[in-house]
């Protein structure tokens, strides 16, 4: 035994959401926010931690023991610069740090899929275990879709205030009417087809449909701003489909990106009142 460390990227919310043919997906967007997570492995004692409103990686660590047939306790420490209830993957990445915090504490590194199962039996969770973009099933964790030759998008990112309890938005399950199905099948392949291809405006149109469909679940305050935008700039939106953030996607090979960054920070700040939460 020896002392683990692990360590997981959060997201900006997700490029895309929904269900197809009766399956739900996700397109995760990494972000450079990261939880970091140390556990120390002890013999006696009850697993303790500086995890206060951190339970369910609490739960990850004795899934994960129980996983790898240990029955020892040990001491939890996270730490994360991913907001709280704001659509950034926070818990879903705190649960695969510990994974892999515990798994390195006995000197074994788990699959991405042996971790995607441990964290989708906690909650449903973001491809956060899988490198880059992916499409996952958040409701097992499965490996849909990687995306190793995506292209390079920028992103800036606001919060629109206030905080989402994702677990119980995730037990309301979605009901989609025969039109949001058709869309949302629409978006699935248009979103596959532009990171498989490189197209970037197949990419931007999928992920501004994906946030209008999710608009009658979880509206934003200032959506028409960021389609207004969108429209006017050539971006993307990008919401937290479960969460609070909103933002716009752009190319990051645009020749004039700098002056689009800048032309929506000043609307965004004179019309919502909101600086950017990330810029990248």
């Amino acid at each position: 035994m020896q002392v683990g460390v692990g360590s997981c990227f959060g997201t900006f919310g997700e490029l895309a959401q929904g269900e197809v043919v009766g399956q739900p997906f996700l397109f995760t967007f990494p972000s450079p926010f990261y939880s970091q997570v140390r556990f120390i492995p002890t013999k006696v004692g009850s697993l303790i931690g500086k995890t206060k409103g951190k339970k369910l990686a609490l739960i990850a660590v004795e899934r994960t023991l129980q996983l790898l047939g240990q029955s020892q306790s040990g001491y939890l420490s996270i730490e994360s610069s991913i907001p709280v209830g704001k659509g950034m993957a926070s818990s879903s990445a705190d649960i695969i740090a510990t994974i892999r915090a515990v798994a390195a504490s006995f000197a074994v590194k788990l699959s991405a899929k042996e971790e995607a199962i441990i964290a989708a039996s906690i909650e449903p969770t973001d491809g956060v275990m899988y490198e880059g973009i992916t499409a996952v099933n958040q409701q097992t964790g499965q490996l849909l879709y990687e995306f190793p030759d995506a292209p390079e998008l920028s992103y800036i990112g606001f919060d629109s205030g206030g905080t989402v309890n994702t677990r119980a938005f995730h037990r309301d399950k979605k009901h989609y009417n025969e039109a949001e199905k058709q869309t949302l099948e629409h978006i699935f392949c248009q979103m596959r087809s532009g990171l498989t291809t490189g197209n970037i405006e197949q990419i931007f149109q999928a992920a501004t449909a994906s946030a209008q469909v999710n608009e009658r679940f979880l509206p934003k305050p200032h959506f028409s701003l960021f389609l207004d935008l969108a429209i006017h700039l050539q971006a993307g939106v990008i919401i937290g489909h479960s969460g609070t953030v909103i933002g716009l996607l752009l190319d990051r090979q645009d020749p004039i990106l700098q002056e689009k960054q800048k032309e929506i920070i000043e609307k965004v700040r004179i019309e919502a009142g909101w600086q950017p939460l990330i810029i990248f």
